[in-house]
């Protein structure tokens, strides 16, 4: 591993444990001595290695822990290159910033819904900041996923247009994403007039986007994912204001899903994520409920992926009988450690995120087929997403009918280089 490697490593798993969500005393002690020996490893690092800082910003960035890393350097910040202590303290002081923005306008979303009778579940990121941020409110993120049942979508819709949210449905049609999706795109524009795309506007704080989802992953044919969802809701207290949150075990299925998503399956924020849950609630979390509907959904490689690189990369202790009872294949458990191990801290992740996305595909799914078949039936508009291509267009038509051989010609082009 890589100097720049193991300092993001180090960062990464400071941020993992936290002493506010602890409550007994001996574990507080415990997570205190952890804390300490990661700042003594990270002092370490930065005097005894040469380290490629320009490398090492970059690397930060595409594991979306630079805010993270301003706390976790902190008390070494002379130690670093001005340019980046500049980067990690503007990042640092913006997510702070725009965490409470997102914060507040989920809030006053939750009260309309909920004076029209429709509860809103804030789930991944602003769903997060109080539970399992509560001492570092910074954790990156460019929207608002909101959660509601499948029967309320029409009004929760209105609602949103109601509140000044315009639908953005990248060019496509909206039938696409209501019956091949589980969310869709509003946006809030600020007072600036709007140029561009709105993936450009999620980092401009003149604007709020919301991700309104009616489900946690696409539906699967004779399956049902997590029925019991909406009635294990729990209670918590967002700013004073009583909410209601999916339950530890489903929002644990909801961060581990999300790696399924085209994106950064590899990334340590969203394992920081499922790790500081894992650690908080620990000694409440119900292994069996998770274990069940697991296996109901068949969604097992992904548990396996998700648990897998909490354990080895931040290292957070699973029970012996759950590797056992998620009954993946010798090869498959083979190919999905080595799959982490090897490609975590790849030098050029992002110039490959194709080739891993594919990759990782058909590592996150239970049966060998069911990625195959989603690849072979794959809506014209995911296809012409993934290859960026026109999606209506009469050129993305004809590739689309004849998707196999053009997938396995774009899949050699990328391998070879050509």
């Amino acid at each position: 591993m890589s100097p720049e490697a193991e300092l993001v490593l180090a960062v990464a798993q400071k941020m993992v444990y936290s002493v506010r969500s602890i409550d007994t005393p001996a574990a507080k002690d415990g997570i205190s001595k952890r804390i300490n020996n990661q700042k003594y490893r990270a002092l370490s690092l930065i005097k005894e290695r040469d380290i490629n800082w320009s490398r090492f910003k970059d690397s930060l960035a595409y594991h979306g822990l630079i805010p993270f890393a301003y706390v976790s350097l902190k008390e070494h910040l002379s130690l670093l290159p001005k340019g980046l202590v500049e980067v990690l303290t503007s990042t640092y002081h913006y997510c702070l910033m725009f965490s409470s923005r997102l914060e507040e306008k989920f809030l006053s979303l939750a009260s309309i819904f909920e004076a029209n009778g429709i509860t809103l579940i804030p789930i991944k990121g602003v769903g997060l900041l109080e539970d399992l941020y509560p001492d570092y409110p910074i954790r990156p993120s460019t929207d608002i996923d909101v959660l509601v049942q499948e029967q309320d979508i029409d009004r929760a819709v209105g609602l949103l247009e109601e509140a000044g949210f315009e639908k953005h449905l990248e060019g496509l049609k909206e039938e696409y994403w209501r019956k091949k999706q589980y969310h869709l795109v509003f946006v809030r524009f600020g007072r600036k007039s709007y140029q561009g795309e709105a993936a450009n506007e999620k980092s401009n704080g003149h604007s709020i986007i919301v991700e309104l989802h009616w489900d946690l992953d696409y539906r699967r044919k004779r399956r049902q994912l997590l029925s019991q969802m909406f009635k294990r809701l729990r209670e918590f207290s967002m700013r004073g204001r009583r909410i209601k949150l999916l339950s530890v075990e489903d929002t644990f299925f909801a961060l581990a899903l999300h790696q399924r998503r085209f994106g950064k399956t590899l990334a340590l924020r969203d394992a920081c994520d499922i790790a500081r849950l894992l650690n908080k609630y620990a000694s409440s979390f119900d292994w069996d409920y998770v274990l069940n509907e697991a296996k109901k959904s068949k969604v097992c490689s992904t548990i396996f992926f998700s648990l897998y690189q909490v354990q080895y990369l931040l290292g957070i202790n699973v029970p012996t009988y759950v590797w056992r009872e998620l009954n993946l294949s010798t090869w498959k458990q083979r190919a999905i450690r080595r799959f982490i191990e090897k490609n975590t801290f790849l030098a050029d992740k992002n110039i490959q995120a194709k080739n891993l996305y594919l990759r990782a595909h058909f590592l996150l799914y239970d049966s060998f087929w069911e990625p195959v078949d989603y690849i072979l039936n794959i809506p014209q508009e995911q296809f012409a997403r993934f290859y960026g291509l026109a999606p209506y267009a009469k050129k993305t038509g004809f590739f689309y009918r004849y998707r196999l051989f053009y997938i396995i010609f774009r899949t050699m082009r990328r391998l070879f280089n050509l």
